[in-house]
């Protein structure tokens, strides 16, 4: 059995991209390590407090925690230090995985940060094994387009080396945007025929046994709401890049104009979370209920007891034209239900045909299009959603992708007569 190292940050376990992948790779008589951190970014406290934690989730498929330092919050020079803490780490350790592990056929270099991607190269060149980069963020071009921060910022700087040099010693550039060739082909040293798009996907079949079944519950306050209203259903992050109060203007305009049948539950947690309760309480928004976060295997049920899904992203042309890959997507398109989506750039639910898509910050005609949904007849409801189920399960399976990563990692390696 050959094995294949990841290293991921940022990884975790259930809907993660690495883990639904691994579940699919081991399959492929492929045992997968995946290193990442043990300081959760979205929990802001380590997971575990010794330096190295081992966990076999299954028998081909390990998992890495290295207690990387100092502790952080946002996105300041803390949260630098902690990624260049994670190559420390990798170094430090690197003789008890081989010994642990064995040496790896192939490894992964997996942005949010290109520290990563400097550790897997190192690995790869002392062991001479194929090194893959993948692209899950582009840096420096985020700090700029996202932060406003100067290419010239020292840390800009530093990025756009480390991501030179990345793109220049890669024997394959896996990236999740499908249009990510766009923005890598001004580097001269990158073959194009060496970058491959596997954006995120998603279980279908998972998805369709938890719905058969019928055993997973919701709490009952949500479960009610759900059953007692015609609800549009936003699930996730409470963050700024989500525009969550772009949706709280539809639900104002909404109530306005009277049109009280479009009831919307909010489900999740984040920094925002206080200010939209007090945003719901002052304006007096009937029509709006905010649940805490679900777990991933109760997302699926809420969303298949809504009547249209919602998501809206910032205008961020530069970024988001290179292609979107969001799991959020994934689980409304699946869903069946028809998807109201604010964006600007090129994107899923346009392409799919499984629903509707507005201007970015257009409060207006994003509560016009929840009109519309809902002035659907059911068919007309049900024929939308099934185009977005339809391109899920064909292109968006992990299945599929799986496959299609067995594929480069063959053309790296050399397994093409075994792939």
């Amino acid at each position: 059995m050959r094995t294949i190292w990841i290293l991921n940050h940022h990884s975790g376990l259930e809907g993660d991209r690495h883990y639904e992948l691994a579940k699919e790779l081991v399959k492929q008589n492929l045992q997968v390590v995946v290193f990442l951190s043990a300081y959760s970014h979205r929990g802001e406290r380590y997971l575990y407090e010794k330096p190295v934690t081992i966990r076999n989730v299954s028998p081909h498929i390990h998992y890495v925690w290295l207690r990387t330092a100092p502790t952080y919050h946002g996105n300041g020079p803390a949260r630098i230090l902690n990624m260049m803490d994670y190559s420390r780490l990798m170094r430090k350790y690197e003789a008890r995985f081989y010994q642990r592990f064995g040496v790896p056929d192939v490894v992964i270099g997996s942005s949010v940060h290109p520290f990563a991607w400097e550790s897997a190269y190192r690995i790869a060149k002392k062991k001479k094994i194929p090194f893959i980069c993948e692209i899950r963020d582009f840096w420096p071009l985020s700090f700029i387009e996202i932060y406003g921060w100067s290419k010239f910022h020292p840390i800009c700087l530093l990025f756009s080396l480390l991501e030179r040099r990345a793109y220049k010693r890669a024997d394959a550039i896996v990236t999740t945007m499908e249009r990510g060739w766009q923005y890598l082909k001004q580097f001269s040293y990158v073959n194009t025929e060496r970058v491959f798009w596997i954006p995120n996907g998603y279980h279908t079949k998972e998805i369709d046994q938890v719905l058969e079944k019928k055993e997973i519950s919701l709490p009952e306050e949500l479960e009610c709401y759900l059953q007692k209203h015609w609800c549009a259903v936003y699930t996730g992050s409470f963050v700024d890049s989500e525009c969550l109060p772009d949706m709280l203007d539809a639900a104002a305009y909404l109530q306005e104009h009277g049109m009280e049948e479009i009831h919307f539950a909010f489900i999740g947690d984040g920094c925002l979370r206080a200010e939209l309760e007090a945003r719901v309480e002052r304006e007096g928004l009937k029509n709006v209920c905010i649940f805490s976060r679900i777990e991933k295997s109760q997302v699926a049920v809420a969303l298949s007891k809504a009547k249209v899904c919602m998501a809206a992203l910032k205008d961020d042309r530069v970024l988001n034209d290179l292609g979107l890959s969001l799991n959020k997507l994934n689980d409304y398109l699946y869903s069946g239900n028809p998807t109201v989506f604010a964006c600007n750039s090129p994107n899923v639910v346009k392409d799919s045909g499984g629903g509707l898509v507005v201007p970015c910050n257009d409060p207006k005609a994003y509560a016009e299009a929840l009109i519309a949904v809902y002035h659907m007849s059911e068919k007309e409801r049900e024929s939308m959603g099934e185009k977005g189920r339809k391109v899920i399960r064909e292109q968006y399976n992990y299945a599929t992708l799986a496959k299609q990563y067995h594929k480069i990692l063959s053309l790296c390696a050399g397994w093409e007569e075994e792939a």
